[in-house]
C-alpha cells in the first residue's frame, strides 16, 4: 500500500505565443510565452505596441495586476498534472469552475486493489494517529478487494469481461475512503489560477488543498513569475506554508 504525505504537481503544458509579423510589439526585458501573450493582449486593447512608457514585460504585467485588468490574463493557459491528493481534496478543487478544465482518474475503470492513500496533514507527525489511520485505510482496501472478487463471481454470467469488471468496481468503490489518492489533469487560465490560489493558499483554507495550492503556486511562479509574482509564501502560525497576494481578484 503506497502512502502520500505531500502532493506532486507537474507542469505538462504551457502557452505558445506566435507574434504576428504585421503587428509586433517593442519588447523590453525577458518574458515567457504566457507572459508575452498576456502583454500582447493588453497592448492590443490600447494599440500601444510601440511601448511608449518603455516598460519591461514584468513591469507591464505588474501594472496590469495593479489596475485589475485581469481579462488579458485569461489568454495564458497552464496545464498541471496533480498527483498525491485525496478524492476529498479533488472534490474541493473541482468546485472552481470558471476558466478550468478537469480530467480525473475513474474508479469505475481503474483497479484500486493497489491504490495509494493520502495522509491528512493534521495527522502527520503523530505516530499513534498515523498508525491508526493506516490500519483503517488498509482495512478499507482489503474490503474493496473482497467486494470486487465477490461481484466478479456474482456477474460471472456476463461474457464481456470489461463490462463485468466495470460493474464490480463501480460497486466496490463505495467502501474506499475519501483518502484514496487521485491523479488529475487541470487546465486553467492565469486569471482562474490566481483566483483559486488566492482562496486556497490562505490560512483559512482546508489544510490538504492549501498544501496542494502552495505546490501549484511554486510551479506557476517558476514558469511565469510575472503573472504570479505578487503571491508571497510564508510560514503561518500553524507551522505550515501559506500565501498572501497583493492584488486581489485581478
Amino acid at each position: 500500500m503506497d502512502i502520500f504525505r505531500e502532493p506532486r504537481v507537474t507542469l505538462i503544458a504551457r502557452p505558445q505565443f506566435l507574434e504576428p509579423a504585421h503587428l509586433p510589439v517593442q519588447w523590453l526585458g525577458e518574458g515567457s510565452d504566457g507572459e508575452r501573450l498576456a502583454e500582447y493582449a493588453g497592448r492590443l486593447c490600447y494599440m500601444s505596441q510601440r511601448n511608449p512608457i518603455h516598460r519591461t514585460t514584468a513591469e507591464y504585467l505588474e501594472n496590469i495586476k495593479k489596475q485589475g485588468h485581469g481579462s488579458v490574463l485569461e489568454h495564458s493557459v497552464y496545464v498541471l498534472l496533480i498527483e498525491g491528493i485525496s478524492r476529498s481534496c479533488s472534490h474541493e478543487l473541482v468546485r472552481h469552475r470558471a476558466g478550468f478544465g478537469y480530467s480525473q482518474i475513474s474508479q469505475r475503470y481503474v483497479d484500486e486493489s493497489h491504490a495509494a492513500f493520502v495522509v491528512p496533514p493534521a495527522i502527520l507527525g503523530d505516530p499513534a494517529l498515523e498508525s491508526d489511520w493506516e490500519r483503517q485505510v488498509a482495512a478499507a482496501q482489503a474490503a474493496y478487494v473482497r467486494a470486487v472478487e465477490g461481484l466478479m463471481e456474482r456477474y460471472a454470467w456476463i461474457a464481456d469481461k470489461v463490462h463485468r469488471r466495470k460493474l464490480a468496481r463501480e460497486a466496490a468503490r463505495s467502501v474506499l475512503p475519501n483518502a484514496t489518492e487521485v491523479k488529475i489533469v487541470v487546465s486553467g487560465n492565469a486569471r482562474a489560477w490566481r483566483t483559486m490560489l488566492e482562496l486556497r493558499c490562505g490560512e483559512g483554507a482546508e489544510l490538504e488543498i492549501r498544501r496542494m495550492a502552495i505546490a501549484g503556486l511554486r510551479v506557476l511562479q517558476r514558469e511565469a513569475s510575472a503573472l504570479f509574482s505578487d503571491f508571497e509564501i510564508y510560514v503561518a502560525d500553524d507551522k505550515l506554508d501559506a500565501a498572501r497576494v497583493t492584488y486581489h481578484k485581478v
